[in-house]
């Protein structure tokens, strides 16, 4: 009986082992593809459209990223973390909640993105700018709108559901650029526009499978939206600075180029970035993936474990993005003439020096998510409070003395000062784990 208790028991381990396998594979096709429609969207862009023009969408996609950040943090972090926990009877009418706050939130962000649009209008700037900002502001609650659907297949453990709107959506926008560069019709605000609109048709469809409106879409409880949202700042205030300092860290080089420098050159930085976030992203996927390891580790005391993988991990990324940096300063220009056919091949130095910022995030990663999953995230706080003014300081300077090459240099510091900040932070933190023992197993 004990043989076979134990082999039942290796059995189930094993079915766990791969449905939980299977789920992170689908998670990463699905954050594949939608980092990847913008890593397109962006290319296109570049490629097709003059570097004003291109640096008016990338001040304006910047702003974008900026707002989404709140949102993560107020709707969709909180959701991920109470929908299973608390309403896991009653998921319907909790999303439908969380819908409602969504319109309140998206369309808050989205009102002050269209204000600035209207400022820029009114004060007789002409500039693609206004365009670019217009359009932003109204394609962003879509496109959060189907973030939040998305999410909605993770809580209810259905990525599969994630990755077929993730599909719908990438085949849609690039099907749109592909029609609207042959109409001669497009721009910042037209390409704004087709992301508004795909996300609408990917995001009916998801909420359509949830049964979040259709047959039967009629709330079965009395889930207030206003609790809802109480509920979501509890969690999500502490977030709210940190996000903010993360997007100074990172977003401020492009506005202040394209203030001191001009929006050609805030184009030209972001199209040189285009190779390194490649990495970056799939340096943040594998730490999203180790941390559920790491807190088990912490859970149980097995602080050794936890150290190790911190270290293997943060060497590990390290190594690879090291690697890929290289890469990119051996194949510099022919990397930029295969991505903007030589559009840009006077900058194209800046793609191996920029290729420093995943080396900085894979070195960081092991350590931040060590101390996330020890339930200290007030450290991310700290690296956030630290490599913000650096940048932003930097920035200033920088630019002003070396131009865009001292705009790429203060990115790149101010992820080197995150990730020094982890480091030291996660050498200094005592690993006493509440009292267990320091190298319990």
């Amino acid at each position: 009986m004990a043989v076979a208790g134990r082999a039942t028991e290796l059995l189930w381990t094993r079915a766990k082992v791969l449905v939980w396998g299977r789920l992170s594979a689908l998670s990463l096709v699905d954050q594949g593809l939608i980092s990847g429609s913008g890593f397109i969207l962006n290319l296109l862009l570049a490629r097709w459209l003059p570097a004003e023009t291109y640096g008016a969408f990338a001040v304006a996609f910047a702003v974008f990223l900026f707002a989404s950040g709140f949102h993560n943090v107020l709707l969709l972090e909180p959701m991920s973390v109470f929908g299973p926990a608390s309403y896991a009877d009653r998921l319907r009418d909790y999303f439908q909640s969380q819908l409602k706050v969504h319109a309140v939130l998206a369309g808050t962000l989205s009102g002050l993105i269209l204000l600035s649009a209207v400022a820029l209008k009114a004060y007789g700037l002409r500039t693609p700018l206004t365009g670019a900002l217009m359009g932003s502001g109204i394609a962003l609650p879509f496109l959060l709108l189907l973030w939040l659907a998305r999410r909605m297949c993770y809580v209810v453990q259905s990525p599969f559901s994630a990755v077929m709107g993730s599909v719908f959506y990438f085949v849609a926008m690039v099907a749109g650029l592909v029609a609207l560069r042959q109409r001669g019709m497009l721009n910042p605000f037209t390409a704004f526009l087709l992301v508004a609109a795909a996300s609408t048709l990917a995001s009916a469809l998801l909420l359509y499978q949830h049964g979040i409106f259709g047959p039967g879409s009629e709330p079965q409880g009395s889930l207030g939206w206003r609790e809802v949202i109480r509920e979501n700042w509890g969690y999500g205030r502490w977030l709210v600075a940190s996000t903010a300092l993360y997007a100074a860290c990172s977003q401020t080089q492009t506005f202040l180029t394209a203030g001191l420098l001009g929006l050609g050159l805030a184009g030209v930085l972001r199209a040189m970035q285009m190779p390194s976030l490649v990495m970056t992203q799939m340096v943040v996927a594998s730490g999203l993936l180790v941390m559920p390891s790491m807190s088990r580790d912490f859970g149980l005391g097995r602080i050794a474990h936890l150290r190790r993988k911190a270290t293997l991990t943060s060497a590990a990324l390290a190594a690879i993005a090291l690697v890929y940096a290289a890469a990119l300063f051996v194949a510099a220009s022919p990397i930029e003439r295969v991505l903007f056919g030589g559009k840009y091949a006077s900058f194209a130095w800046l793609i191996p020096l920029l290729g420093l910022m995943p080396l900085c995030t894979g070195f960081a990663t092991g350590y931040s998510m060590a101390l996330r999953a020890s339930q200290r995230p007030q450290f991310d706080l700290l690296a956030n409070s630290v490599s913000a003014p650096m940048a932003v300081v930097s920035a200033v300077l920088f630019i002003r003395w070396w131009g865009i090459g001292g705009a790429a240099a203060s990115t790149v510091l101010g992820f080197a000062a995150y990730a020094a900040v982890f480091f030291l932070s996660y050498r200094a933190r005592p690993w006493d784990c509440r009292g267990m023992a320091r190298n319990g197993d």
